[in-house]
């Protein structure tokens, strides 16, 4: 008589055999089952039997682990989920505290009169739309007559500036006429 060797345990077997592997195993131990069975007055032999439930159990015991394993990577997926809504919210949270923010600094800028502030490092400015400021790298190279010029002096010293130049010139004319405007202006911040 031959030296039995005793089957692992199922757990054993539920380890270390994939759940295709251990239902081809199964099907294997089934057909021997049937063919044994008539030679052994239809009974099968107690060491086929035995194989069958710790391979049946095995099987039971993928199974279960599998389902396991589907729900804890369920819960890790809720979890995560509630972490994404957790994160979206606070982003939204602070995207709001930027806009009001944001809407306080336009607020306070506009009643005064300011277009921008400026801090040790940052600038904050007004923009007429939401398209960033174009930036010029060499403004050399831009042709004077797309260039303007915004001076601050007192009325008198344009009025003689404008006097200097000849009566029939045409830029005398416009300063003049401008000049007219910002002296009566001047006029009304002098009272």
């Amino acid at each position: 008589m031959a030296a039995q060797t005793q089957l692992p345990l199922p757990e054993t077997l539920a380890s270390e055999m994939s759940l295709f592997q251990l239902d081809e195993t199964l099907s294997l131990l089934m057909e021997s089952a049937t063919d044994e069975a008539p030679a052994n007055n239809g009974e099968i032999p107690n060491e086929l039997r035995q194989a069958l439930l710790d391979y049946c159990e095995a099987f039971g015991a993928k199974v279960d682990n599998i389902a396991n394993y589907i729900k804890s990577q369920e819960g890790e997926a809720r979890n995560a989920k509630i972490e994404i809504e957790r994160l979206q919210a606070r982003q939204a949270a602070a995207d709001n505290k930027v806009e009001r923010l944001k809407n306080l600094l336009k607020y306070f800028m506009d009643t005064r009169g300011l277009r921008s502030m400026k801090g040790r490092l940052n600038t904050i400015s007004l923009r007429r739309n939401s398209q960033d400021s174009l930036i010029v790298e060499a403004p050399d190279g831009i042709p004077s007559e797309f260039c303007k010029l915004f001076l601050t002096i007192a009325v008198s010293d344009w009025e003689e500036m404008v006097a200097h130049l000849p009566e029939d010139h045409d830029l005398r004319a416009r300063l003049a006429s401008d000049a007219n405007a910002f002296g009566s202006a001047s006029q009304t911040t002098r009272s």
